[in-house]
């Protein structure tokens, strides 16, 4: 089914969607953190550096995904890999948004009692 590029192909995507799906929703709920600095009026460090790493987590996903497009001759192979991370997505994505708002809201709660005490 696969050879050696259709096997390349077959890892960038792979790696792409992940980190498409996972560590992008996780390094965005640093950003949620940002603006909550930036209203409380502790500066733009936290909110510039999450936007960068937003950012380049982003490009490099997007590189991987037209890299394994690019790598590979086998179109149907990889036709039916996108179907079924597709599938893979519609369930990974909605789970790590729930998980970063999680761990937003933990990180402000701690914050919060820090403050406090």
């Amino acid at each position: 089914m696969f050879d050696a590029t259709g096997l390349m192909g077959l890892l960038l995507m792979i790696v792409g969607v992940l980190l498409l799906a996972v560590a992008l929703p996780l390094i965005g709920s640093f950003l949620l953190d940002g603006l909550i600095q930036i209203v409380r009026g502790d500066g733009l460090r936290v909110f510039g550096l999450a936007a960068v790493l937003s950012l380049v987590t982003a490009l490099v996903g997007v590189a991987l995904l037209v890299g394994a497009r690019q790598v590979t001759d086998d179109m149907v192979s990889l036709g039916m890999l996108e179907n079924g991370l597709s599938g893979l997505l519609s369930v990974l994505v909605p789970g790590m948004v729930v998980l970063a708002v999680i761990q937003f809201v933990r990180r402000q709660v701690r914050a919060r009692r820090r403050r406090a005490a």
